[in-house]
């Protein structure tokens, strides 16, 4: 029962808003998408946070609860197992803090042409930073201050920057479906859409006093999507109370035009109708700045054209290739283009540690704003016909599978991501479940001769993973819940797979002894189908290790199969478990108790029930152990005085009988204990200790 951490997986824990309604919401979410597909070789954790007030994420369900499932995974982790090998904080860098010898910090940036010194400082602690824009990396590899740094009792001014490396991975483009059944009432035929936060980064009032002015004797509609912080039922009362007050200013009296004003969550499906609705003609901002822009972009996504800044995040997006009379290839903006200058962000506007006083962020021009949306409304063909463009661009080279592969590759190191040279497959892996075959196998992994080593549950295999790496060696442990026609296509694909057999899977309860007390005879398994299977399968195999040599006997006599391909192996340890046995023998040297230890378990093959049933008859003080961690089973063992063990079923070998025997406990067994009579076991401390 004695095992080692497991250590076929690399463990990654991300931290972030996952469930929120927010840009770092779907920021975190975007990390972890693209981690899921490698989790062959992660062990992915989620810490999930808070981000503001906003709302929470709940239209993804299956999505939802596999992110639930990674929150669950890291509560019950024990305090001394959450040691990570790597890391990825979601967020704002002033919340920095390094959990893992590699951590990565992933965020947006900051909207204006500096970051906070504090971000700074926070970024020497990181391995990398990851951002989704040029303008964002701009903005780490552009900012210096001055910091006082102490070094043997001296105080020197120095000029510091960025301290760790950082990386452009955009978003991707989302679902494109739409909600069949959305409906928008609009009195106005012509239309433009603002989706934006009230807040002072994106300019709203400004943006709608502008469009007013502009558009103040014309019919034409402004929709506006926002909210003042979440989508609840008190902010929805609050924002429309702020934009009743707001536009009853005078200056905005007697106006043609329409206002609008949407408010709540919209799903994914809700939002493309909303953007695609025939008689919205496109999304105008006047923003102050944009770390990427999602909602512009998600717009774009579905071909509608933009009215935006030339300056921060969305440019990234905004930029189409196009072919220039000599036929070069050029990069295009294919929005409406507004001028801006640039100055000190407002008083308001200043944010401890995130905004910092005396940045500055751009301030669209007014004129060429009004100017642009003018030309947007007399001119809509153009265009849209550029809005066309640029969605082609976008559908090609923002695609989920390019930006996932991205953000993967810039999170997890080459030597992580490689494909590896081995793949180990098993219904359940030693951490979630300790039982003998599962401590066994974890054991062979951790001798593996490469770092590249991958691990699967059989129910997760599929053939395109088998085609993917069909190169490296496969080694399968128990493998009852793998799909149907996996292992067709292993030999399809020519893979070179090693088998160890910890049991009897040509029968159908996995035991002989089993299946005659539950059938009420023998079975032919040579003519059965799990024994055609099985058969199939060791013959395609390259080599097939078994627990004992009666295990491979009894294969033997029940299928036609190569002797020379059977191998006995027995049950494998670590180079850890034999230093804790040594201890252990060590310090529970003259305190053996008079206890008898019986293995508990609900299986009949263990037959805990015969177990007990001799102690009593032999009037012996027993103690039933089970569900204890590897350690404290080997703890108790080494104080007993011996283990009953009187399986009912076959037993190939059991892990815990050796442990028990090289702790010095007495042995009382049955013939169903398939290992006790061979040599090895038989051999005095020493010499079990060689053989193993």
């Amino acid at each position: 029962m004695g095992g080692s951490r497991n250590k076929m997986k690399y463990k990654i824990v991300v931290e972030g808003p996952a469930l929120t309604r927010s840009g770092y919401g779907e920021h975190t979410r975007l990390v972890l998408r693209a981690l899921r597909a490698r989790e062959d070789v992660l062990d992915i954790y989620l810490h999930p946070l808070n981000w503001g007030t906003t709302s929470w994420f709940l239209e993804d369900e299956e999505e939802t609860q596999w992110m639930n499932g990674l929150i669950t995974k890291l509560r019950s982790l024990p305090d001394e197992e959450k040691k990570f090998d790597l890391h990825v904080r979601v967020g704002i860098p002033n919340e920095f803090n390094r959990l893992a010898p590699f951590s990565v910090m992933v965020t947006a940036g900051i909207e204006t042409t500096k970051v906070d010194p504090k971000w700074i400082e926070k970024s020497h602690e990181m391995n990398k930073i990851i951002v989704p824009s040029e303008f964002a990396k701009w903005g780490f590899e552009n900012t210096k201050y001055q910091f006082e740094i102490e070094d043997k009792g001296t105080v020197t001014s120095k000029t510091i920057g960025c301290g760790a490396p950082v990386e452009v991975v955009h978003y991707p483009v989302s679902n494109l479906d739409k909600d069949e059944n959305f409906e928008l009432e609009l009195e106005t035929d012509t239309n433009y859409l603002i989706v934006a936060q009230w807040a002072v980064r994106k300019n709203l009032e400004n943006t709608i006093r502008w469009f007013i002015e502009e558009f103040k004797n014309d019919e034409v509609g402004l929709v506006i999507k926002t909210n003042m912080a979440k989508n609840s039922f008190m902010d929805r009362t609050a924002t429309f109370n702020k934009m009743e007050h707001f536009l009853s200013q005078k200056e905005f009296q007697g106006r043609k035009c329409k206002i609008y004003f949407v408010h709540g969550d919209m799903t994914r499906q809700e939002l493309n109708s909303l953007y695609t609705h025939q008689k919205i003609k496109g999304i105008i901002s006047a923003t102050h700045g944009e770390g990427y822009g999602l909602l512009i972009f998600e717009a774009a996504c579905n071909g509608l054209p933009v009215v935006a800044p030339g300056w921060s995040g969305h440019l990234d997006f905004l930029y189409a290739p196009v072919k220039a009379k000599n036929g070069k290839i050029k990069k295009k903006a294919t929005f409406a283009r507004v001028d801006y200058v640039l100055a000190p962000v407002q008083k308001e506007a200043v944010w401890k540690d995130i905004i910092h006083e005396g940045s500055m962020w751009c301030y669209p021009n007014k004129v060429d704003f009004k100017r642009k949306i003018r030309a947007l409304h007399t001119n809509h063909g153009m265009y849209l016909s550029w809005a066309k463009k640029l969605q082609k661009h976008i559908l090609e080279n923002f695609s989920k599978e390019i930006i996932h592969q991205r953000m993967l590759e810039s999170i997890v190191p080459d030597t992580i991501l490689n494909k590896p040279d081995y793949i180990y497959v098993s219904d359940m892996f030693s951490g979630q479940y300790n039982g003998g075959a599962e401590l066994s196998l974890q054991a062979i992994i951790d001798s593996t001769p490469s770092r590249k080593v991958g691990a699967m549950n059989a129910q997760f295999i599929n053939s395109a993973l088998v085609k993917e790496h069909k190169d490296a060696k496969w080694i399968f442990g128990n493998f009852t819940q793998l799909p149907e026609g996996i292992l067709q296509s292993l030999y399809e694909n020519d893979v070179e797979y090693s088998f160890i057999e910890f049991d009897y899977k040509f029968c159908k309860h996995r035991n002989p002894l089993l299946y005659e007390t539950v059938e009420g005879g023998p079975c032919d398994y040579k003519n059965s189908d799990s024994g055609k299977r099985i058969k199939e399968f060791i013959d395609n195999a390259k080599s097939v290790f078994l627990m004992s040599e009666k295990q491979r006997e009894i294969y033997l006599e029940s299928l036609d199969v190569d002797p020379d391909k059977l191998k006995v192996l027995s049950s494998m340890f670590d180079n850890e478990f034999f230093t804790v046995i040594e201890e252990l023998r060590q310090k529970t040297k003259g305190s053996r108790s008079n206890t008898w230890v019986v293995l508990g378990s609900n299986s009949w093959v263990k037959g805990a029930q015969e177990s007990e049933e001799w102690c009593k008859e032999n009037n012996l003080d027993y103690e039933v152990l089970w569900g204890l961690e590897p350690v404290e089973f080997l703890k108790k063992l080494a104080v007993s005085k011996g283990v009953c063990f009187k399986p009912s079923g076959l037993d190939t070998c059991p892990r815990f009988v050796i442990e028990a025997k090289l702790l010095g406990c007495k042995m009382e067994l049955n013939e169903n204990v398939q290992h006790s009579d061979e040599e090895w076991f038989n051999k005095d401390y020493d010499g079990m200790i060689e053989y193993l």
